[in-house]
């Protein structure tokens, strides 16, 4: 929907000044629109590599939606654009404004995209009606079918369409990528409110005309940086300010949208000061003028916080560890900062994963992922307001996942009294910090009946209490803060739990230990009172032998149990009885 167009005129004609000290000089009258669009091409030609990343990195799903639909190719773009040379900033003039603005005006009113206009004037003829003669090269693009302005500087910067791809004919007009460079500009925008759907060009028709002559100037924007995003927007432009150079000819007074030009000639260093208009006070600075365009931009902002230049970790930094600490130098007149951390290059609010706002030139930040390239910025802060963003930085985290562990015991068939423990064991785990168990049912629904996720070393102590009776299988894996390796292969086990003291209401209980029973193994019986007790071994058939029966004081009694050569193998229940009555009972296993 765009087309590029290029003319080599065959006369060159230069513009010669008429000296008049403190002469006021307008570059017209620029809507904010188009003055917006002017920011975007200069901020463009003054860095080609960020803006590659900006061109295709952008939220805009609209532009987004272009891209896919011409098919362009994002990395080869970004490659492109890292190639390019700096280019000095554009200025706007008074003829070639009217000129675009005129041609912005035919096509909307006959509702065509071109460069031809609607009477049959080539681009010569138009520069020819508002008396403007470039120095053998001028140019045009046009963009009748833009969403916005965004839309329509991406559109003509990225080229997109299958033809401008190959020709690259509007990038070579706003980057200058060939022998020539341009120093003027006019743009004209006309907001409609239609578009495709209504089969009529819009809703925002772009013309930008370009051309070169001998005149170089000291351009730029005034405005207040209402949004604190370091650049200019649609409504902060500030009008009327006094925009004056120590030296030369000519001023200027900002347009409605905050720009100016001045004419300059000479070089070496130059105080230009802006003053009156929107501004509280004065703001002066001091730049160097080098025979080419220069681009002074005021900001009441400017007099808060000035420029953060990043330290480390160093640009490009890799195999940095997940806490990093960021380091920057000072700004004049910061009282504070503001860093960011993301892991796209136009920090979208999506892709920000660390934010701070620290009173020093440090911080300490921890980013959430391993063998990630991360970008971080910082500006500085006061009263006023905000600075602008640092150029960004880059660092990529090193690390990797824990290799895998082996389970080793328990495995097969385990017993434990109730009030002890059962010990597990693995191999230790190459790069790990901590581990993670769990243990599950072996029969269906498989339900994890205990887990711990933070255990430190290779062995872990678990109460058989919390585990119970029954049949499971276990696991294991191994973490650190690359993540989690993978499970161990299950094992196996089955849990007899034996020594089960029962203490009742009344007071008595019992338990057997060491067990299952040695020749050694006691009964420990606690008793309310002193009694005497009669001990009973049942069998699971039901059968019935008294072992005997024993006077107990009241507390706790040690008597012997050494059954093992009067009974099978096998579980039995113990049974203590007091005057007919039984107190207690406990599991007991013969091996």
């Amino acid at each position: 929907m765009t087309k590029e167009f290029i003319v080599l005129c065959l006369a060159l004609l230069s513009f010669t000044a008429t000296a008049q000290p403190n002469q006021v000089y307008s570059h017209g009258d620029p809507t904010p629109e188009e003055q917006l669009m002017l920011e975007m091409i200069n901020r463009a030609r003054a860095n080609p590599t960020e803006e590659g990343v900006r061109l295709m990195d952008t939220d805009d799903a609209r532009v987004q939606q272009s891209y896919s639909f011409f098919n362009i190719n994002k990395s080869a773009t970004k490659q492109a654009f890292a190639g390019y040379a700096q280019r000095p900033p554009l200025a706007f003039h008074p003829s070639l404004m009217t000129a675009a603005a005129d041609h912005s005006k035919d096509m909307d009113d006959h509702n065509f995209q071109g460069h031809t206009s609607s009477n049959g004037d080539d681009l010569g003829d138009r520069y020819a009606k508002v008396g403007y003669a470039s120095m053998g090269t001028y140019g045009e693009n046009v963009a009748a079918y833009s969403e916005s302005v965004w839309h329509g500087h991406c559109g003509l910067n990225v080229d997109w369409g299958t033809q401008n791809q190959i020709d690259l004919g509007h990038r070579t007009n706003i980057m200058n990528i060939s022998n020539y460079l341009f120093t003027e500009i006019g743009i004209g925008i006309i907001i409609n409110n239609q578009g495709l759907q209504t089969n009529h060009v819009g809703p925002y028709v772009i013309t930008q005309d370009f051309g070169l002559r001998s005149v170089r100037y000291i351009t730029g924007v005034v405005y207040n940086d209402k949004n604190a995003n370091g650049f200019y927007d649609i409504g902060e432009g500030l009008s009327g300010v006094s925009v004056k150079p120590n030296r030369g000819t000519y001023y200027a007074v900002t347009s409605t949208s905050g720009g100016y030009a001045i004419p300059f000639t000479g070089s070496g260093s130059v105080v230009v000061t802006a003053s009156e208009g929107g501004l509280a006070a004065p703001v002066v600075k001091t730049v160097d003028f080098s025979g080419e365009n220069i681009k002074v931009d005021f900001i009441p902002a400017s007099q808060g916080p000035g420029n953060v230049t990043l330290r480390l970790p160093a640009n490009n930094a890799t195999g940095r560890p997940l806490e990093v600490t960021l380091e920057w130098n000072t700004a004049p007149m910061a009282d504070s900062y503001e860093y960011q951390v993301a892991t796209t290059q136009n920090f979208s609010a999506n892709t920000i994963v660390v934010t701070g706002k620290p009173s020093t030139t440090s911080a300490l930040v921890t980013v959430p992922q391993c063998n990630t390239k991360y970008y971080w910025r910082v500006r500085g802060v006061n009263s006023v307001g905000n600075g602008q963003w640092s150029a960004p930085y880059s660092f990529t985290t090193g690390g990797k996942l824990p290799t895998s562990t082996t389970a080793s015991s328990p495995k097969g068939a385990q017993t434990g009294d109730n009030t002890g423990t059962i010990a597990f064991a693995w191999t230790s785990a190459a790069d790990a910090t901590t581990y993670h168990l769990r243990i599950k049912n072996s029969t269906s629904p498989f339900a994890v009946i205990y887990e711990d996720t933070s255990i430190v070393g290779t062995t872990k102590n678990i109460p058989v209490a919390s585990i119970g009776a029954g049949s499971f299988t276990w696991e294991v894996r191994a973490k650190n803060s690359c993540g989690n390796g993978g499970w161990s292969t299950p094992a196996g086990f089955s849990l007899t739990v034996t020594s089960v003291a029962e203490s009742m209401e009344n007071g008595w209980g019992v338990k057997i230990t060491p067990h299952p029973v040695t020749s050694s193994s006691t009964v420990v019986m606690t008793a309310p009172i002193p009694s005497v007790v009669t001990l009973t071994l049942g069998d699971l058939s039901g059968s019935s032998h008294v072992l005997g029966s024993y006077n107990v004081e009241s507390g706790q009694t040690t008597l012997p149990v050494d059954v093992r050569s009067q009974y099978a193998s096998g579980m039995y229940l113990l049974t203590i009885s007091s005057n007919g009555t039984i107190v207690s009972r406990v599991t007991l296993v013969i091996p």
